[in-house]
């Protein structure tokens, strides 16, 4: 019982603490309070000791008895063979689930839309400039001189049934030159430009077309660039 009193983590920092308190109280003049000091660690000294001679007997007791805290291998060997038996007996009646048929993916069939299109252009013409406040043309014309920054594509569409894209395609001498894709609102008269800014020595016979999206041309407009100074006498 005393070698575990001695042998117990707390007995030295609570002698300690306890040496402290009476050496303080002692010299503060407490003397009154030392007695109770005492008494407090003579009960954690006499529980204390008393926990470890209960320890004692009962490990006595296990030796008597050949009860210990070590397990018993060969009973574990035991209840392992048999968690195995159990679950070798519980797979034998389980039957394999069907097998998965994966289908193939089809994508949905999109209908082909063989209504002609109703998408018309009433106005197609080039001019110099746009005026955005009230979406007109400004400086309308069939010829321009090339020193012209830009030269601008107005054109009027009726869409009466859908939503359709359209492309202004510019051509210069028969050849692709450009091309601009828009999209046209329903409308009764939708207008949308474009413009291009011809490069320098680009003079000669221009085109610009209004084409579907299925590259049907709507509308044609035929001008020309000349040449600064050609119309000089």
């Amino acid at each position: 019982m005393i070698q575990g009193l001695l042998s117990d983590p707390s007995f030295i920092p609570v002698t300690i603490v306890f040496s402290l308190f009476i050496f303080f109280a002692y010299w503060q003049k407490l003397n009154k309070y030392i007695m109770h000091l005492s008494v407090v660690y003579a009960a954690f000294l006499f529980f204390t000791a008393l926990s470890y001679s209960n320890n004692e007997y009962v490990n006595e007791e296990d030796q008597l008895t050949g009860k210990g805290s070590i397990n018993d291998s060969s009973n574990q060997d035991t209840i392992v063979t048999e968690n195995l038996n159990r679950d070798q007996n519980n797979k034998t009646n389980i039957e394999p689930s069907s097998p998965i048929v994966i289908k193939e993916y089809k994508p949905k069939e999109e209908k082909e839309d063989d209504l002609p299109k109703t998408i018309s252009v009433k106005r197609l013409i080039v001019c110099e400039n746009i005026n955005l406040k009230l979406r007109k043309p400004v400086r309308i014309r069939e010829a321009f001189l090339d020193t012209t920054s830009r030269i601008y594509c107005f054109a009027g569409v009726k869409n009466p049934d859908k939503s359709e894209n359209i492309t202004h395609y510019w051509e210069y001498n028969g050849e692709y030159y450009a091309k601009v894709h828009m999209n046209v609102s329903v409308s009764e008269y939708f207008r949308c430009w474009s413009y291009i800014t011809p490069r320098e020595g680009y003079t000669g016979q221009w085109s610009v077309s209004v084409i579907d999206d299925q590259d049907n041309v709507l509308k044609k407009h035929e001008f020309t660039i000349e040449p600064y100074g050609s119309n000089e006498n």
